[in-house]
């Protein structure tokens, strides 16, 4: 997660050598650029979530003003199981990116190794902040996990990166649905914590990897989707055509993602014909919008009808699709904008891209604050909700406040020309131990 050191100019954050991996690997020295347009897309992943957490809460509580509803419905279309996968995808990205130095010295073990030990960190981290009580399902633990697990794949080619993104993405979803069915469990784990791995190992190692909240089993294939658009970005570089390679990124990915809700709506309008058979009690139309509305991780059952939903947070090969669709228009769209396009780069823009390139300190603080924020809720919920939620606890304005602090973080990291405290702490972990 997050890029190099904050350089002023075009193409200044995420620096990557002009070379593939693996086998694809050259002899010469990589050229080095950064790409503005990634770093200012992960500042929108994690705007994003934050916005998921804060706003979108108020989508459906009838306590608070018809504006805030609006927003929360809003930010519910915009970031709900929208913004975490793209995050995700980010991190395969960073992977390779982080992984650049060892393999182009033929140091595949160091590669591979720095990646898991990231990986590691973030779940170090993740632990960590499972002890802060609030809504928020903490992702960090999930994401470590998945990041060793795609850890090997920095090193192999890339029709093996996709072939295995392709074959998890279309299977794992309905083995999940059907584990979870065996265990008659909707969703475990949370966000896991220290004592939650004593206490519960077998509960929080399953739900971590498969029937959690965002199980590895699903956000692996974002992590190797990742991968294979960092490859793509770096082999345009070094032949000078990043700017068709942008576009036609962002061009395959409004394709998929238009494609993949085609096709969730076509189910949705035929669930009887597919098999689907309503539960008593609930009339179609609810039905339609239960089993499309957020989910657990999981698909809603193993069967065809639901696979064939882009349920967002359902890991089916339809969500995949929508989500990795979404995410490569925003990538390819960003990177041409600012990289490729020859935009020259302002200081506001700079600001945005340093505040981009701290992710993990972004989302460690926005966890920490919030749960702060909600101690009180969440110590006496009732006394709470009687005099109303308070404006900076939940709602755009809460949101606006948090954002405010992300924007200072960034004005103060783009003066000192310095990274995010968490980014270059694991940086300088991974490099002391593995001296990638």
């Amino acid at each position: 997660m997050g890029g190099g050191k904050a350089q002023t100019g075009t193409m200044n954050t995420s620096a990557v050598p002009a070379i593939a991996t693996g086998s694809e690997r050259t002899k010469a020295r990589p050229s080095r650029v950064r790409y503005v347009g990634v770093d200012i897309a992960r500042l929108l992943a994690v705007a994003g979530m934050m916005a998921a957490h804060l706003v979108a809460t108020n989508a459906m509580n009838p306590t608070v003003s018809a504006f805030e509803q609006g927003a929360g419905e809003l930010a519910t279309t915009l970031t709900a199981g929208i913004a975490a996968p793209l995050f995700a995808v980010l991190g395969g990205l960073s992977a390779v990116f982080a992984s650049r130095r060892a393999l182009a010295a033929g140091r595949t073990g160091a590669a591979i190794g720095g990646v898991a030990l990231r990986g590691v960190i973030l779940i170090l981290l993740g632990l960590a902040l499972g002890y802060v009580v609030s809504p928020i399902v903490v992702v960090l633990v999930y994401y470590g996990v998945a990041m060793i697990l795609a850890a090997p794949f920095v090193a192999a080619r890339s029709w093996l990166v996709g072939l295995v993104a392709l074959v998890v993405g279309v299977a794992g979803g309905p083995l999940n649905a059907l584990l979870r069915q065996s265990l008659g469990v909707v969703e475990e784990a949370g966000s896991p914590s220290y004592l939650s791995l004593v206490e519960q190992p077998v509960e929080t190692l399953r739900g971590v990897l498969v029937t959690g909240a965002y199980p590895a089993i699903t956000w692996v294939v974002y992590l190797l989707v990742g991968m294979l658009v960092a490859r793509a970005l770096i082999s345009a570089t070094s032949r000078k055509r990043l700017g068709k390679a942008a576009l036609s990124l962002a061009g395959v990915g409004v394709a998929v993602a238009v494609a993949g809700t085609l096709v969730s709506n076509w189910a949705l309008a035929n669930l009887a014909t597919l098999g689907a058979s309503v539960p008593e009690g609930l009339d179609p139309a609810q039905f339609a919008t239960f089993v499309s509305g957020q989910q657990f991780g999981a698909p809603s059952s193993p069967d065809l009808w639901a696979l064939l939903i882009a349920a967002p947070h359902s890991g089916t090969p339809l969500d995949i699709a929508r989500t990795v669709g979404i995410a490569l228009a925003v990538i390819g769209l960003l990177v041409f904008m600012f990289d490729a396009a020859g935009t020259r780069t302002s200081r506001v823009t700079e600001v945005f891209r340093a505040a981009g390139a701290a992710p993990l300190t972004i989302y460690t603080l926005h966890i920490v604050v919030t749960g702060l924020l909600y101690a009180p809720l969440m110590n006496n919920p009732e006394a709470v909700l009687a005099a109303g939620m308070p404006w900076w606890v939940s709602g755009v304005a809460a949101w606006g406040v948090q954002f405010a602090g992300v924007i200072v973080l960034g004005i103060i990291l783009s003066a000192t020309g310095k990274r995010g405290p968490l980014e270059a702490l694991t940086s300088g972990i991974v490099r002391g131990l593995t001296r990638a």
